[in-house]
């Protein structure tokens, strides 16, 4: 179980599941419940919302009634509906969530090699911005475990698809393949976008290397016994308590 020491002090309802609380699935009470639970929150699925998650660059701006609700076609959610959390499922991509403290707005995105590629997180920001005059330089962001740059090795066609990109600049290579770097990619985003460094806390997890602790899809790949089922997520959950 994770909770970022960034956002502790604030009036949220926080928390990344782990191993220990079982797969967690959209609609899978007791999991969720258990969860909730054990950080001491009385929580109800229907204060839930839930992304899609399509590995896109869609962030919906939720509304009262979008709570108990999953969105489609969206990877990133926005509230500032006080009770409401917002949620993503992941085993191995980046979760991102956010916080604006002055305005009592929160956010959260997958962060998919896709979907980071694609502008999940500025445009997650421009919500914040456009709709709730969030200033960026206020933002606090936690960024959740998921495979790091050790073990997130490409296959040879999205090498080719962005060799002659401006992402090349994140690819690590040893062991004659290909490796990405999604945490940096993530932070040079969030710090070009007006984040200041000091409003990051990276969690340090990885998945891979923690696959015992936090789901792992590549890891089950190369591995399937290690999981009872297949591609299980776990859950990250972030809102602004009533």
């Amino acid at each position: 179980m994770w909770q970022f020491d960034i956002f502790k002090r604030e009036n949220l309802i926080q928390g990344i599941s782990d191993t220990s609380f079982g797969p967690i699935k959209k609609g899978n009470s007791k999991n969720i419940q258990a969860f909730f639970s054990f950080l001491g929150y009385k929580i109800s699925l229907g204060q839930i919302v839930w992304a899609e998650q399509v590995f896109g660059n869609k962030v919906h701006v939720c509304q009262k009634e979008d709570s108990g609700k999953i969105i489609k076609g969206v990877d990133g959610l926005i509230s500032n509906v006080g009770g409401q959390i917002l949620s993503i499922l992941t085993g191995d991509c980046l979760p991102i969530l956010l916080f604006d403290p002055q305005k009592e707005v929160v956010g959260i995105l997958h962060g998919s090699r896709k979907s980071l590629l694609k502008g999940i997180i500025e445009n997650g920001l421009l919500e914040m911005k456009s709709i709730f005059k969030s200033r960026v330089e206020s933002i606090l962001v936690g960024i959740g475990p998921h495979i790091r740059r050790c073990h997130y090795y490409l296959g040879s066609e999205i090498f080719e698809e962005l060799k002659n990109t401006s992402f090349k600049k994140y690819f690590v290579f040893k062991d004659k393949k290909f490796y990405f770097d999604l945490t940096k990619l993530t932070i040079d985003k969030l710090l070009k976008a007006g984040i200041k460094k000091e409003n990051i806390e990276d969690c340090q997890i990885c998945t891979f290397c923690n696959f015992k602790e936090y789901y792992s899809r590549r890891k089950q790949k190369e591995n399937p016994t290690i999981y009872p089922l297949k591609n299980p997520n776990f859950g990250n959950f972030l809102g602004l308590k009533k």
